[in-house]
């Protein structure tokens, strides 16, 4: 019994190392209410950003206890922005995995306007517009396909930052099971958006 318990210590403290130094929890034999508990934790590590997470014509599938709107226009009356300047900063999400969003050329114009002169973040999640963002120059360029997710905002010195497929990869989100396809995408947005630093300079 000596011997193999001291055969398993190196694994156990290796989980606890990996865990502690910010490893992913996903490969870590938690219960459903552990991961729940540790996915809330991060959504409320993002929630402490005080950033003003607005999404655009979709109502936010993410984690229960995620601060987030739904905006259905995007002008003066329906981005609110006044009730919202004590945020620390704004986002914008763009979500089209099932195909249904779509933009006008009005839409396109207050985006360009939000992303360059109002330091939006611009996130989009889905696979059939890049085309139009980046003839506006909200993304950098056409991602390759099947990317579902970018972001892109103007840094504070004065740069375009931008990152395709930023939340593509589900590795650093907990919840393994029980989710859509829709929700992975949010939920693995939302750690994403939690954890990195990058995405709020």
């Amino acid at each position: 019994m000596g011997i193999a318990l001291l055969g398993l210590l190196p694994i156990i403290v290796f989980i606890v190392i990996y865990t502690q130094a910010g490893g992913t929890a996903a490969f870590l034999p938690f219960s459903d209410e552990a991961q729940w508990k540790y996915m809330r934790e991060y959504t409320d590590k993002l929630n402490n950003r005080n950033a003003d997470i607005i999404f655009y014509q979709h109502s936010p599938n993410g984690p229960d206890n995620l601060k987030a709107r739904r905006v259905n226009a995007l002008n003066e009356q329906g981005l609110n922005l006044d009730m919202y300047q004590n945020c620390s900063s704004h986002a914008l999400i763009l979500y089209d995995l099932d195909g249904s969003l779509d933009l006008s050329v009005h839409d396109m114009q207050v985006i360009c306007d939000l992303l360059y002169n109002k330091g939006f973040r611009i996130i989009y999640l889905g696979t059939d517009h890049y085309q139009i963002l980046a003839e506006y120059g909200i993304i950098h360029s056409v991602p390759k396909e099947g990317t579902k997710s970018y972001i892109s905002f103007i840094n504070k010195t004065g740069g375009q930052f931008y990152d395709s497929g930023f939340a593509d990869d589900p590795v650093s989100m907990p919840i393994v099971n029980g989710l859509t396809d829709e929700q992975e995408l949010v939920f693995t947005m939302v750690m994403e958006l939690a954890q990195k630093d990058i995405f709020w300079s």
